[in-house]
């Protein structure tokens, strides 16, 4: 058919590119990218039982329906594109595709210029359909007495928002009258659009019992992620230009959903193995053992699942395994598993990298954090080459080219990063949305979440209330967990958790139903007695007499740890031992901390592990100092743990780095476990009380160290008999008052916290800043 007499939206470019690049192709018409995108919408949908749970699961109407809503909105996302306003910025091809079209002025290159397609699209929707001739605009931004606009709306503005920002129904009055363009064109353009959405809903809609015109259910979270994500895949290369206006939409569909749609989606449709048991995740000749046992006693269905169980109990494994079970019953699509820093992150990669393909065939594995680009490893797994078929090859693991970007980095099988990728998901950053899906489709495993700031969990709570909006899991892993934390995480997941002071503990919620597993005698861990020894220090920093046994321990082939709460102090600690190495150079010192340069940081991440981990080389002894990075989630054993004062449950953290595994050989004089506490030796935390604000849960722990008096501490019931006490929020009247001034003080500090994780989340549904490093610092 000739241009004439075709469909007016045939008349629209929806992607461009230079004569010289085709000669005879210069542009892909609007409605076959809006159905290339659509195509990969529908394949994936079909794929993923989890995706259209998620997207159904709190809506009462036939799957068919919900799925043709999507699709029909997905094939709007670029609605705003017809207006010739966006046309001109590839002014040649719109005259070529409008060879007959007179105005007598045409917009300026200012106003094509600051046209932005995405939100333009929401308003046209509606405005072209309830118009208000010479009104205000903001009567338009009223919803009717029904919900039916505003629902509409809704969707066209998650679909509208895949440049980086949804801009909501309520925040629309203020673009409204950048939008209207007067005219023969406008009047052309809104004909082209009513007409595209006309038979858009007849391609999509009617074959289902459905009309433009009817009212759409409530609009899923999950959906203005998955809109940009398949505008992406829509997007590339392997989808040819076409600007052949004798196809029909309908023809057009068909061949991209049973072609490049396929291709395109491949590298997220990778499915698990079924689940085979957490013994499969064992090293060779190990068994389920303590809380690994629980994991098939679990409910396989989407929920919050606390895991409380002791440094080195297996908790990585039992968490993989029972993300296992859910990805095994189309109960999610991938794992994400969040850690509180760079180093724990890392270690955890290389360890699931050695799992990983026992989970999926072909599993793409991706590490991201902000340093991500320095690992080793990844690296190493981004340049292997890509498995294309399926078949009896060997498993491998790798991470396709695609993933290779921040914004993508939480979509493949398996994500291992930082907590604060995790966060970004609720931060005012571009595309948030994007790993707010990621994250939905995916069982999200968040370790050592004790670890946080009063701002992150603030932050990580509207993390968990967006996982259950999305009918997705979480599990949480951690030892040192007190009450009011543990159920002000079940709040946010609309919960409680059944108070329970057995441990190990597992706890699982889905709002409905509340649970608790615990072990059976024969498989509780085995009881450990651990004498302390305290020693007031000047500023917690070791003496000469203190240095001294240090040095002769690790003469003795002791492999010692001393762990200081702040960079600056293990730096001065270093040095101090080195200067006393001058006759006794065979010691080796390792010095681990967060602050090197990147590529040293893996040097001397990489030192740490190989040389104190569970393969570590104990042919000598050896001395680390380390600041806290060294706590959380790093598989660290020494025989000696000398360590400054800290709150309790990060003590406890330090002090499950000590006899961590089962060696055929420690020294004579370490063959039990050793630790020091260093405390203040007077009534002043110094330096320290920066880094640890909560001043009470400092002293309180001082003050159980300091009335051992001799007696060992008890574990596991060390975990409830110290945590809970010292972490209770109200004095208990023995307190002095220099502890109860700095505790109000802390008190005011955290209210300041809370109100602006509170404002960040309200700011992230007005803005949208770039998604860069520098950005991220400053809303964190």
């Amino acid at each position: 058919m000739t241009r004439e007499n075709c469909p007016p939206y045939y008349r629209y470019w929806g992607k461009a590119r230079e004569a010289e690049d085709h000669p005879t192709i210069l542009c892909h018409l609007l409605p076959f990218h809006a159905l290339d995108v659509t195509a990969v919408a529908a394949v994936w949908w079909d794929s993923s039982a989890h995706l259209r749970q998620s997207f159904m699961h709190d809506v009462d109407i036939p799957a068919e329906q919900y799925r043709a809503w999507v699709l029909f909105f997905i094939a709007l996302h670029d609605l705003g594109k017809i207006d010739l306003r966006f046309q001109l910025k590839a002014a040649e091809v719109w005259r070529r595709l409008n060879p007959i079209f007179f105005a007598a002025k045409l917009p300026s290159r200012t106003q094509s210029k600051q046209y932005y397609h995405g939100v333009a699209g929401v308003f046209w929707y509606g405005y072209d359909r309830t118009p208000v001739d010479n009104a205000p605009f903001d009567q338009f931004a009223e919803p009717k007495s029904d919900d039916g606009p505003k629902l509409e709306l809704d969707w066209m503005a998650a679909v509208g928002g895949h440049h980086g920002h949804v801009v909501a129904y309520n925040n629309m009055t203020a673009h409204m009258s950048d939008f209207l363009l007067k005219g023969q064109a406008a009047q052309q353009d809104a004909i082209a659009r009513q007409a595209l959405v006309d038979d858009l809903a007849a391609l999509f809609l009617s074959p289902v019992g459905l009309t433009a015109d009817d009212v759409p259910p409530p609009v899923s979270l999950m959906l203005a992620g998955f809109c940009c994500i398949c505008d992406w895949l829509g997007s590339q290369e392997s989808f040819p230009f076409c600007d052949d206006n004798s196809l029909t939409l309908n023809d057009y569909f068909q061949q991209r959903v049973h072609g490049e749609a396929q291709q395109a989606c491949s590298p997220l449709l990778e499915r698990p193995y079924q689940y085979q048991g957490v013994g499969v995740l064992l090293p060779d000749g190990k068994i389920p053992r303590q809380l690994q046992t629980l994991v098939d006693r679990l409910p396989v269905k989407s929920g919050l699942t606390v895991v409380e169980a002791p440094t080195g109990s297996g908790k990585t494994e039992m968490a993989l395994a029972l993300a296992w079970r859910l990805l095994s019953q189309g109960e999610a699509d991938s794992i994400i598993f969040a850690l509180p820093t760079q180093a724990s992150a890392n270690a955890m990669f290389a360890r699931v990298e050695k799992l990983a393909s026992q989970l999926f065939s072909a599993p793409n594995l991706v590490l991201a954090h902000g340093n991500a680009s320095f690992n080793k490893l990844f690296t190493e797994i981004k340049q292997r080459p890509q498995r294309q078929l399926q078949g009896d090859e060997e498993a491998t693991v790798q991470c396709a080219e695609w993933f290779h970007s921040r914004k993508r980095a939480l979509l493949g099988q398996i994500g291992i990063c930082t907590v604060d990728q995790v966060l970004v998901s609720v931060l005012p950053v571009k595309h948030r949305f994007v790993r707010q899906f990621g994250i939905g489709r995916s069982v999200l495993i968040i370790d050592e979440v004790h670890a946080y700031s009063t701002y992150m969990y603030g932050l990580l709570s509207a993390v968990l209330s967006a996982q259950k909006a999305a009918g997705g899991s979480a599990i949480l892993l951690s030892a040192t967990l007190p009450e009011y934390q543990r159920q002000a995480l079940a709040h946010a997941w609309q919960s409680t958790l059944l108070p329970c002071r057995d441990y190990p503990l597992v706890s699982w919620t889905d709002s409905h139903d509340n649970l608790a597993f615990t072990l059976p005698e024969h498989d509780m861990p085995p009881d450990i007695t651990l004498h302390a020894e305290v020693l007031p220090m000047a500023d917690m920093l070791p003496n000469d007499e203190l240095i001294e046994r240090l040095l002769t321990a690790a003469q003795q082939g002791a492999q010692v740890a001393v762990i200081c709460n702040l960079v600056d102090v293990a730096q001065g600690l270093y040095e101090r031992l080195k200067e006393r190495l001058n006759e006794q150079n065979e010691i080796e010192i390792q010095l681990f901390h967060a602050r090197f340069t990147f590529n040293d940081r893996q040097v001397k991440e990489r030192a740490a592990i190989g040389t104190f981990g569970s393969e570590g080389d104990r042919s000598k002894g050896r001395i680390l100092v380390a600041s806290q990075v060294i706590e959380q989630s790093i598989d660290v054993d020494f025989d000696w743990i000398v360590t400054q004062l800290c709150p309790v449950d990060l003590l406890f953290q330090r002090l499950g780095r000590l006899h961590r595994h089962q060696r055929q050989y420690r020294p004579a004089a370490f063959s039990t476990p050793h630790f020091t506490v260093l405390v203040p030796d007077a009534s002043d935390f110094g330096i320290h009380g920066l880094i640890y604000s909560n001043s009470l849960v400092m002293w309180r722990t001082w003050q159980r160290l300091a009335a051992l008096d001799g007696e060992p501490i008890r574990f596991p019931a060390a975990y409830r008999d110290w945590i809970e006490p010292i972490y209770q929020q109200d004095p208990t009247g023995d307190e002095p008052d220099w502890i109860l001034q700095a505790y109000e003080k802390f008190n005011e500090e955290q209210y300041v916290k809370t109100s602006l994780a509170h404002f960040i989340l309200r700011k992230a549904e007005e803005e949208a800043i770039p998604d860069e490093d520098e950005n991220l610092r400053a809303v964190k």
